[in-house]
C-alpha cells in the first residue's frame, strides 16, 4: 500500500499539519478551566478575556477541524480511485489461468465491497494512528509544562500497557473478517447465477433456490456474527484498558491534591487533560486492531495487482499457417485427444461434430486459454506461448458479450477497432435486422440472434487475421446465415467456425473438419476427416 500512500503524499501531509494545529488548539483550551478555577477572584476582566479567548480558539478548532475533514474526503476519494483502477487493469489484462482462479462474483465483490472496506479500515485508521500519536504528545507536554510531572508518568505508563492489549485479538480478528469478506464474494457469484436463472424457473425450482439461498444466507450472517462476537470483545478490553488509565490518573490526583501538591486549579487541568489524554489511546487501540483485521484483504489484493501478464512474446499481424500436432488435454480422469489439423491463411474452415467432442477445447487451446498436455500447437512454426495470441486471433464465443453502451461502442468496443468498413459489413446481413439492433440495443431488448450479429460485427472491425467463432449462427434464422456466409470469401482472414446447424452451406468453406467423439475407457478420442 506505500505506493498508494505516496501518490496521496500531499494530502497526507496537509492532513497532518492540520492534526498538529487542531490538537495544539485544544491543548490550550484544556488550561482555560483550571486556569479559571486559581485566578476568578481577580475580577471582571480577567473572566472576560478568558471567555473571549477560549470562543475564540473554540471557533478556531472548529474551522480547523472542518478542513481536515475536507481534505479526509479527497485523500480517501484518491486513495480507493487509485487502488480501484489498478486492481480493475490487473484483473482485465490476466491471462485465462490468473483470472479465472475467482469466479466474476468474488471479483465483482473485491472490486466494490473489499476495497471500499479497506480504505475504511487501513486508510483512515493509519492516519488516525499519526493522529493519536501527534495528541499524545502534545497533551503529554503540557501536563509536564503545566501541571504536574508525577500524574504525566502514571499517565503514560499506563497508556503505554494499554496499546499492548489489541494484540491479543488481532490475529484472530483478521482471520475471521477475510473468511467473511471471502464468503460473501462466493456469495454474491451464487446470487448472480440465481438472477440469471430467473427465466428458467418454475414454481417448484423457485421454492427450492429460495430455500437454498436462505441456507447460504444464513451461513454467511453466521460468519458475520462470529466476526463480531470477536470484534464487541476486543472493544470492550480496547476500552476497559484505556479506562483504567483513567481511573489510576483519576487516583493519582486525588492524593496530590489532597497532600496539597498542586492547586485546586492544576488539579481540575490534570484530571481535564487525563481524560482527553485517554481517548487518542483508545483511538490508538482500536485503529491497531482495524488496520490488523484488514491485512488479510489487503495481501490478497496486493497480490492480484502485482501478478503482471507475461509481456515477453512476440506480436504478429498475420500469420500464414497455424499446425496442431498430436495435441490432448486433460480434464480429471478424461483425456481429450484433438486430431492434426492445418489451417491456412486466408481460407475459411468449418467444424462441425457431436456436443462435447473437443471443438471448443480447440479454440481455447489456440486462444492460449488452455495449454495442451501434450503435443504443439504452432503458428508459423512458433509456439502460441511466444507471440500474443490475443492480438492475433479474434474470439467469439458461444454467448455475445454486449457492453451496456450504444451500438457503435458494442461493435468497435468503444473505439478500440476502425469502424471504417462498419457500413460494408452491415450489408452482410438483412437491412431491417441492423435497424432493429440499432434502436433496440440500448434497452437491453436484443434477441439471441442479433447479439450474435453484434458479436460477428465486432471480430470483423477487429480486422485480425484469424476469426475464431464458436457457434456463432445457433440462433439466427437460415435468411441471415445465408446472407452473412456468401460474403465471408470477401474477408482477408483466416476464417475457422464451429457450428451444428450449417450443414447445408458447407460448400461456403475451403475445408470441413467432421469431428466425431467416443469415450473409451474414461478417453474421448477425435476422429476427424476433411470433406
Amino acid at each position: 500500500m506505500h505506493k498508494y500512500l505516496f501518490k496521496i503524499k500531499g494530502y497526507l501531509a496537509l492532513s497532518l499539519i492540520l492534526y498538529c494545529l487542531e490538537t495544539l488548539l485544544i491543548s490550550v483550551s484544556l488550561l482555560f478551566p483550571g486556569y479559571l478555577v486559581d485566578h476568578y477572584l481577580e475580577g471582571s476582566s480577567t473572566i472576560k478575556t478568558l471567555i473571549i479567548c477560549y470562543t475564540i480558539f473554540f471557533f478556531l478548532n472548529l474551522l480547523t477541524c472542518y478542513f481536515s475533514n475536507r481534505v479526509a474526503d479527497y485523500r480517501r476519494i484518491k486513495f480507493e480511485k487509485y487502488i480501484k483502477k489498478d486492481f480493475f487493469n490487473a484483473v482485465i489484462e490476466k491471462n485465462y489461468e490468473d483470472y479465472h482462479k475467482y469466479d466474476i462474483g468474488e471479483y465483482l465483490s473485491m472490486q466494490a465491497n473489499d476495497i471500499t472496506e479497506m480504505c475504511q479500515n487501513y486508510l483512515s485508521p493509519t492516519l488516525a494512528l499519526y493522529r493519536s500519536i501527534i495528541m499524545i504528545i502534545v497533551f503529554g507536554i503540557s501536563l509536564v509544562v503545566f501541571v504536574d510531572l508525577s500524574i504525566t508518568a502514571v499517565i503514560i505508563l499506563g497508556s503505554c500497557l494499554a496499546v499492548f492489549i489489541p494484540q491479543i485479538t488481532a490475529r484472530e480478528l483478521s482471520k475471521r473478517n477475510s473468511t467473511y469478506l471471502k464468503n460473501i464474494g462466493k456469495y454474491t457469484s451464487r446470487i448472480k447465477t440465481y438472477l440469471e436463472a430467473h427465466d428458467v424457473l418454475d414454481k417448484c425450482s423457485t421454492t427450492k433456490i429460495k430455500c437454498i439461498h436462505e441456507k447460504e444466507l444464513d451461513s454467511i450472517l453466521a460468519d458475520n456474527m462470529h466476526f463480531r462476537k470477536l470484534n464487541s470483545f476486543a472493544m470492550v478490553l480496547n476500552g476497559g484498558a484505556v479506562d483504567f488509565v483513567s481511573v489510576i490518573s483519576f487516583a493519582t490526583i486525588a492524593l496530590l491534591l489532597y497532600s496539597g501538591d498542586i492547586t485546586m486549579g492544576m488539579a481540575t487541568s490534570a484530571f481535564i487533560y487525563s481524560t482527553q489524554f485517554t481517548e487518542p489511546i483508545y483511538q490508538l487501540n482500536l485503529n491497531i486492531g482495524r488496520i490488523k483485521a484488514v491485512k488479510g484483504i489487503q495481501n490478497k489484493l496486493q497480490d492480484i495487482i502485482k501478478e503482471k501478464a507475461n509481456s515477453l512474446v512476440e506480436c504478429l499481424s498475420i500469420i500464414e499457417k497455424i499446425e496442431v500436432q498430436n495435441v490432448t488435454k486433460k480434464f480429471g480422469q478424461v483425456e481429450i485427444e484433438i486430431p492434426n489439423m492445418e489451417f491456412v491463411y486466408p481460407n475459411k474452415y468449418l467444424i462441425i461434430g457431436d456436443n462435447g467432442a473437443g471443438k471448443s477445447v480447440l479454440f481455447r487451446m489456440l486462444m492460449g486459454f488452455y495449454q495442451p498436455n501434450t503435443g504443439i500447437i504452432e503458428y508459423d512454426k512458433l509456439s502460441g506461448s511466444g507471440i500474443d495470441i490475443r492480438s492475433l486471433n479474434e474470439y467469439v464465443p458461444q454467448q455475445s458479450v454486449i457492453f451496456e453502451a450504444s451500438y457503435y461502442d458494442n461493435v468497435t468496443i468503444y473505439g478500440t477497432y476502425d469502424d471504417k468498413d462498419l457500413m460494408l459489413y452491415e450489408t452482410y446481413f438483412p437491412e431491417e435486422l441492423i435497424q432493429r439492433i440499432k434502436e433496440n440495443i440500448m434497452s437491453n431488448n436484443l434477441s439471441g440472434g442479433e447479439k450474435q450479429v453484434i458479436g460477428l460485427l465486432r471480430a470483423l472491425c477487429s480486422k485480425k487475421s484469424v476469426l475464431l467463432l464458436d457457434e456463432p449462427f445457433s440462433a439466427m434464422n437460415n435468411v441471415t446465415i445465408e446472407r452473412f456466409l456468401s460474403n465471408i470469401h470477401n474477408l482477408k482472414c483466416m476464417f475457422i467456425v464451429i457450428a451444428h446447424n450449417i450443414n447445408d452451406y458447407s460448400d461456403c468453406f475451403d475445408d470441413v473438419y467432421v469431428v466425431q467423439g467416443r469415450n473409451y475407457n474414461n478417453k474421448l478420442n477425435i476422429n476427424s476427416s476433411v470433406v
